[in-house]
């Protein structure tokens, strides 16, 4: 099968060199400082999925005439503020029977893409796993709170979904086809919403927040998130927030613990985070029904602080 990775950071040049393992047609789009050491030298993957060099791999840093028409699998792995223009690039190269999976963070991903290529050409993606980049070209997996699961957004259980998740299991990444992708995905949406930002307010692991005094704001937080959840009519795996929460502290957290956020690397590099596709899609949609999230306001707030901030100081360090 072919598969394009489009956006492959961490988590998508792992994916994709364990696809490529397996020995699947496999194309990297990413930043050309991570992409050329895999060209030279191969890509390394290291961690909890095995240890694996991997030469059978095309790395590029743009899309262009060399990405075949006839892609199988789409894999998005772009951040979700550049959801959009990746599918305006994308958008040509999608054939009849090509299909897009998201495995971004965040709420929306899906809606973005299928307005591009249709329902029929989209599926969702929810990955707890943990990736991190030790250099360019070598990719650690670090940790892991469930399988992957992949749906159809209509919902159904389709031979070309279980096709698509029996490869990514023999390719060693353990996966689920699953008939409920938007529970799924609000389910990430939670994890995401507790622990990225507070992790990068705090510069802590995510361990750390179990402190009765950072758990408080994630008490508030949730319970924020379930009131416009439940407005939305969205279906969730828990009633009660305090359920959810249970699970987050009981499971969630510690199999997680020592996972560094995305949010905080970009924070210091620098770089624009995910916040308004996490805690900002719950002040947005309280706005809407007109539900107070003064807390999740205030920590979109304070990451846009830390943003311009961090931008602001590389800004004079270039200038100096």
């Amino acid at each position: 099968m072919k598969f394009l990775i489009l956006g492959a950071g961490a988590l998508g040049t792992a994916f994709g060199g364990m696809l490529a393992t397996a020995g699947h047609d496999v194309t990297l789009i990413g930043r050309e400082k991570h992409m050329k050491p895999i060209r030279e030298h191969g890509l390394r993957i290291s961690g909890i999925w095995g240890s694996h060099v991997i030469k059978n791999v095309r790395a590029m840093s743009e899309l262009n005439a060399n990405c075949e028409p006839d892609t199988d699998v789409v894999l998005l792995a772009t951040k979700s503020f550049d959801t959009e223009n990746a599918m305006q690039e994308l958008q040509p190269l999608i054939a009849d029977n090509s299909v897009v999976i998201s495995l971004q963070n965040g709420i929306g991903n899906e809606e973005i893409i299928s307005r591009y290529v249709g329902e029929e050409h989209t599926m969702g993606g929810m990955v707890i796993t943990g990736f991190v980049t030790l250099h360019p070209g070598e990719v650690e997996v670090t940790v892991s709170a469930a399988t992957t699961k992949i749906g159809e957004l209509n919902n159904k259980i389709t031979p070309r979904l279980r096709k698509i998740v029996a490869i990514f299991n023999e390719a060693g990444i353990p996966s689920d086809a699953v008939d409920n992708i938007r529970m799924h995905v609000w389910a990430k949406a939670l994890y995401s919403a507790a622990l990225n930002p507070l992790s990068a307010i705090f510069r802590v692991e995510y361990g750390k927040l179990s402190n009765p005094h950072s758990f408080a704001i994630i008490e508030a937080l949730i319970h924020e998130a379930f009131k416009v959840a439940e407005a939305e009519k969205v279906e969730l795996f828990w009633e009660r927030a305090e359920e959810y929460l249970d699970y987050l502290r009981r499971e969630q957290i510690p199999q997680t613990e020592k996972h560094r956020s995305s949010m905080l690397n970009d924070i210091e590099r620098g770089k624009k985070t995910e916040i308004d596709f996490l805690n900002g899609v719950f002040v947005d949609l309280g706005k809407r029904h007109n539900i107070p999230t003064i807390v999740n306001e205030t920590i979109v707030r304070e990451i846009k602080f830390l943003e311009s901030k961090i931008t602001k100081l590389l800004t004079q360090i270039n200038a100096d």
